[in-house]
C-alpha cells in the first residue's frame, strides 16, 4: 500500500478517537441539575388533594402528582397528602396509643390524628396556646413549648389530658420565636431558644443556646452555646449523641454562611455570633484578634449545608421495615430560603452514614419559576411510615413503602 494512503488512514483513525474522547469528556461534565434564575418567589397554600398520580422520572426516582403539584421521591416509596387545610403545622410527637400529635401554631392548638386512619379527622388535644411549636411525649406526660413558657400535661389516652402545668416561665421573647423541646436518654428536658437578632451579642445566656432541665422544669442550665437558631435536634439512636441543625445568619451573600449539622456536646461553643462554619470569622469581627482566637477554639459542624436552606426538623431512621440503605441515616426538612436571589431548600434531604447529603423528596420548589407551594418543617417516623409537616399549606404528608 502506498505510504501516503497509510498515513491518511492513520490520521482519519486518530481524528475519530480524539472526537470520541471529547464527546465522552463533555458528556461526563454536563450539569444535570437545573438552576433557577428567578429573583423572587412566592408561597401559596394548596387546596386539599383528592387524587394522587405517579409517573417515572430519572433513574432511581419517580414523580407523584398531588393536586396539580409534583413531588419527586425515591423508587419504592409513595407520598400522599394525609392532612390538609390546617393553620401553620409545625412539630410532631407520637403517643403510645397511636396518635400523631402536631402543634398548629397559627391557631394555638395541639391536634391529634389517628395513625391507623387514611383520612383522619383532627382531635383538639390542647387549645388556647400562644404560638406553640415544640412538642414531645415522655412517659405519661405531654410537653408543649410556647414562645415564653414550657407546659406539661398528664396524658390520659385517646387525646385527653389533665390540667396544665407551667414548668418553665419567663423565656425571652422576640427575634426567633419558636421553641423546640425534647427528652433525652438521660431523662432530662432539652430546650432550644434561638437568637434575638441576625448577628449581635446576646445578654440572655439562654438565647442562641441549648439548655438542659429536669423534667419538672427545675435546675435549668446552658448545655451548649453559640447556636444561632437550632430549631431541630434529635438523638442518634446508637451513640446517644445530640444532633442538631443550625440556621446561619443573613447579609453576607447567597452562599454564606453554610447552614449546619452539629453534634451538640456539653460545654461546647458553636461560634455564633463571631464565627460560622469551620472557624470562619464573621466580617464584623475580622479585625478583632481576640474574637479570631475565640473562633479557633469553637466546635465546627459535622456537615455543612447549602446556605439559607433553613433546616428545621430532623430524625434518624432505625425502622427495619425501611430499606437497609436508609438505616441509621439522618433525614432533614429544609424549610427553604426567604431572601436568597435564587430560592433554595423546600425539600427533604438525607445524610447517610458517610455524612453525604442527597436529595430525598423534592418538588415543593418549582426550579423553573422559583415559586413554592409548600415548606417542610418536621419529620416523624411512626407506624412504618414517614410523616412530614408543611406549615405553608397546613398539610401533613405521609410517605409509605410501595413495594
Amino acid at each position: 500500500m502506498p505510504r501516503t494512503k497509510i498515513m491518511r488512514m492513520i490520521f482519519v483513525m486518530a481524528g475519530t478517537v480524539i472526537g470520541l474522547l471529547f464527546l465522552l469528556f463533555f458528556t461526563a461534565c454536563g450539569d444535570s441539575q437545573p438552576t433557577s434564575s428567578a429573583e423572587t418567589h412566592s408561597s401559596t397554600a394548596s387546596p386539599p388533594a383528592d387524587s394522587t398520580t405517579s409517573s417515572t422520572t430519572s433513574p432511581g426516582t419517580h414523580t407523584i402528582t398531588i393536586d396539580g403539584h409534583t413531588l419527586t421521591v425515591p423508587d419504592g416509596l409513595t407520598i400522599e397528602r394525609w392532612v390538609s387545610g390546617r393553620d401553620t403545622l409545625r412539630m410532631m410527637a407520637v403517643t403510645d396509643d397511636g396518635l400523631l400529635l402536631v402543634t398548629e401554631m397559627g391557631k394555638g392548638n395541639v391536634l391529634g390524628y389517628d395513625l391507623a386512619e387514611d383520612r383522619p379527622q383532627p382531635i383538639t388535644v390542647v387549645k388556647g396556646l400562644s404560638h406553640p411549636s415544640g412538642i414531645t411525649m415522655h412517659d405519661e406526660f405531654l410537653f408543649v413549648a410556647e414562645e415564653t413558657s414550657i407546659l406539661r400535661y398528664e396524658y390520659k389516652g385517646a387525646g385527653t389530658i389533665g390540667e396544665k402545668q407551667t414548668i418553665i416561665a419567663g423565656l425571652p421573647s422576640g427575634g426567633h420565636a419558636t421553641r423546640t423541646i425534647g427528652v433525652g436518654p438521660d431523662r432530662k428536658l432539652y430546650l432550644a431558644v434561638g437568637s434575638s437578632c441576625n448577628i449581635c451579642e446576646e445578654t440572655d445566656a439562654r438565647r442562641a443556646a441549648l439548655s438542659r432541665c429536669n423534667l419538672d422544669g427545675s435546675g435549668c442550665e446552658v448545655f451548649a452555646s453559640g447556636l444561632r437558631n437550632t430549631v431541630g435536634f434529635t438523638w442518634q439512636p446508637q451513640t446517644g449523641e445530640i444532633w442538631g441543625v443550625d440556621n446561619g445568619r443573613d447579609g453576607i451573600g447567597d452562599d454564606l454562611p453554610p447552614d449546619e449539622v452539629n453534634i451538640i456536646m456539653p460545654g461546647k461553643n458553636y461560634g455564633w455570633p463571631y464565627c460560622y462554619g469551620s472557624y470562619m470569622v464573621n466580617p464584623e469581627y475580622v479585625e478583632d484578634k481576640a474574637r479570631t482566637r475565640f473562633c479557633e477554639a469553637t466546635e465546627p459542624p459535622v456537615v455543612e449545608l447549602q446556605a439559607h436552606s433553613a433546616p428545621l426538623g430532623l430524625r434518624f431512621l432505625s425502622d427495619p421495615v425501611w430499606p437497609a440503605d436508609y438505616q441509621q441515616t439522618l433525614f432533614i426538612a429544609f424549610h427553604g430560603s426567604w431572601n436568597r436571589k435564587a430560592p433554595t431548600g423546600y425539600k427533604v434531604v438525607r445524610v447517610d452514614r458517610d455524612r453525604r447529603v442527597t436529595d430525598f423528596i423534592t418538588g415543593w420548589l418549582d426550579e423553573k419559576t422559583g415559586k413554592t407551594w409548600g415548606r417542610p418543617v418536621d419529620i416523624m417516623f411512626a407506624d412504618n411510615r414517614m410523616y412530614i409537616t408543611d406549615d405553608s399549606s397546613g398539610s401533613i404528608y405521609r410517605v409509605t413503602r410501595s413495594i
